[in-house]
Parts: C-alpha cells; structure tokens; sequence
C-alpha cells in the first residue's frame, strides 16, 4: 500500500536563492531515486510539498528528515496517511520540481483531469495559494 504526506511550510526568511534551489535539487535527486513522486515548490515564503510512495520510504525521511530541517519552520500537515492511489503515479516518470507559472498551471490541468479522489480537489486548491 502507498503512502502520501501533504504539508505546508514557511521557509526560514534568509534563505538565498540558491539555496532554495540547492534544496529542489537534493529533493529531486533522492525522492526520484526512492521513487517518490509528487512535487515541491516555493512560494511567498512558503513550501509546499507533497510526497507520494511507499510508507518504508516517505515516513522516516518526514519524520527524520524534512521535520527536523532547520530551513524551515511551522509545518502544517495537510495530509499523512496510507493511500491506494498516488495521484502524482502518472504525472511524470520522477519527482517534480515547480519553478515557473507554466509548471504550476501544468499540474493544476493534471488534477483536473485525473480526479481520483477528493484529495485531488484539496490539492487544486492548495495549489492556488502558490501562484508564483
């Protein structure tokens, strides 16, 4: 069974653009390697991120990694729990990275045409609060 963690951060207010993009890079290359999918961006001071996979693989790099993160603070957890379907599984064969208005109206299409569940909805509309 697949597991999917949804949260919302504020990032830490000094962070430089690249480290910003040092971080989108890290997360890329491990979550795809793990075969993680879902996506993170960054956006009027926030992050938002959403980890689709395996339990044995999303939890402890949550639990271990991304909580105990020091470049960002006030996570609020919008989804944590086992699901059947990852919504992200056909979006792209990796993790994605959303950088650009483009990218970001790219995945809002993709919700709207592959409403699985009324994840996908809550997801649409957290997205909307991230127009770059």
């Amino acid at each position: 069974m697949g597991y999917t963690i949804c949260y919302i951060s504020k990032a830490k207010d000094d962070l430089t653009e690249s480290q910003i993009e040092e971080i989108f890079n890290k997360t890329y290359t491990e979550n795809s390697l793990k075969s993680i999918t879902g996506i993170l961006l960054h956006g009027m001071g926030n992050f938002f991120q959403i980890l689709e996979g395996e339990k044995n693989h999303i939890l402890p790099l949550y639990e271990e990694n991304i909580k105990n993160d020091e470049r960002h603070s006030d996570i609020f957890e919008v989804i944590n729990k086992p699901k059947d379907t990852a919504i992200f599984a056909n979006y792209r064969t990796h993790f994605n990275i959303i950088r650009t208005n483009e990218q970001l109206e790219d995945v809002k299409k993709y919700l709207r045409e592959h409403e699985i569940n009324t994840t996908t909805d809550k997801f649409q509309r957290l997205l909307n609060s991230f127009i770059l």
